[in-house]
């Protein structure tokens, strides 16, 4: 083979800005920067629990069945969305992740000369989704609350904008999109826009004030809810993904995703939890308690931060990679953003909490109270 050869030909040109997705750091790579053998890892927004209990019974009866392909149309499951939340069943479809979700829709509808519109900083796959596809991506500050700018999205629509996404509560930044602004959004937004909410943390919202984005879902117009198992149901293991469309989306969706997208296992384990209302809401009230105790540690500290509706609060602080690696040292991994002076910290149990607290008290010299 020629070493020296152009490999620069093979491949599309299109993706050359694109960044791949960069992982944290493996457990093995953290035990040897940290001073303690307990490590607590809040950098992805994973549950610090387990699966539900019910998802767990589910998942150990399934296992005979794996040497046989999943249902490519993950029927069962759908059949229960459809149930569980009112809507048709050609109005629902299933990906590996939201994740996926978002990837399908942009290779579904995008092309280049096309555009689309999000706020920014928020979930990177808004951007490399649309390199990918040669389309433009137009990234609009948040508001000063960490949430998307309703009236700045709405300038920045032009006739070649495609996708609008929405996500509330944002990643990194746990800001919310009040009612009031997505139903003036959703007033206000050009016919030949596709607006895609990402609701991926919806299930951690306690403000009476945030929009409820299904709430606003008709089957009708060109509006997406996406949901997922991976962040309240404790399945970001298996991915699996939810989200609610016009049936003529879902079946352009089809055209494009792969025939088994979703494992078995997955989808075994999101039917066992879905309806598991008396965990989900135990579950939830942990994360507010815990979220609370972030926020008045950070609080107490004078460190700047934005009230989140998550399950992670980010903080600014002067030196978010000395911080970073503070914590690190401490056993604690949280999320840093390139170019940004802020650090996204998940929502541990509440042992990992209380680490957490302890840890920025320590890096920041203020005693507990």
């Amino acid at each position: 083979m020629d070493r020296g050869m152009d490999w620069s030909t093979f491949f599309r040109t299109g993706l050359e800005p694109v960044q791949a997705y960069q992982p944290g750091l493996r457990e093995e790579q953290i035990r040897q920067i940290a001073k303690t053998d307990t490590i607590y890892k809040l950098s992805s927004n994973e549950s610090p629990l387990p699966p539900f209990p019910s998802a767990r019974a589910a998942l150990h009866g399934a296992l005979e069945s794996l040497s046989e392909y999943p249902d490519g149309s993950s029927h069962q499951l759908t059949q229960l969305l459809s149930w569980h939340y009112g809507i048709p069943f050609d109005q629902i479809t299933i990906g590996n992740g939201s994740n996926e979700l978002i990837d399908l829709i942009a290779l579904t509808c995008l092309e280049p000369g096309d555009n689309v519109v999000y706020g920014w900083p928020s979930f990177i796959v808004y951007r490399s989704s649309a390199q990918i596809t040669g389309a433009e991506y137009r990234e609009v500050p948040l508001t000063a609350g960490g949430s998307f700018d309703i009236a700045a999205l709405l300038a920045a629509i032009d006739e070649r904008t495609k996708i609008v996404y929405l996500c509330t509560p944002n990643n990194p930044t746990g800001g919310v999109v009040s009612d009031d602004d997505l139903k003036e959004f959703l007033d206000r937004v050009p016919g030949h826009v596709l607006v895609v909410v990402d609701a991926a943390y919806e299930e951690f919202i306690d403000g009476r004030q945030a929009a409820r984005p299904l709430a606003y879902f008709d089957g009708q117009r060109p509006y997406v809810v996406l949901r997922t198992f991976s962040k309240m149901y404790a399945l970001a293991g298996l991915r699996c993904g939810y989200g609610f469309a016009p049936s003529i989306v879902v079946e352009m969706l089809n055209k494009v995703r792969e025939p088994f997208n979703v494992n078995t296992l997955a989808q075994v384990a999101a039917c066992a939890c879905l309806e598991d209302v008396d965990e989900r809401e135990r579950r939830h009230a942990l994360n507010v308690e815990g979220r609370t105790r972030l926020q008045a540690c950070f609080e107490r500290l004078g460190l700047r931060y934005h009230s989140s509706q998550a399950n992670f609060v980010w903080v600014e602080v002067s030196d978010a990679a000395a911080t970073f690696d503070a914590l690190l040292k401490r056993g604690i991994i949280v999320r840093p953003f390139p170019g940004a002076s802020g650090l996204r910290v998940g929502v541990g149990d509440a042992e990992g909490v209380a680490a957490t607290v302890a840890a920025f008290e320590a890096i920041f010299d203020t005693p507990a109270l």
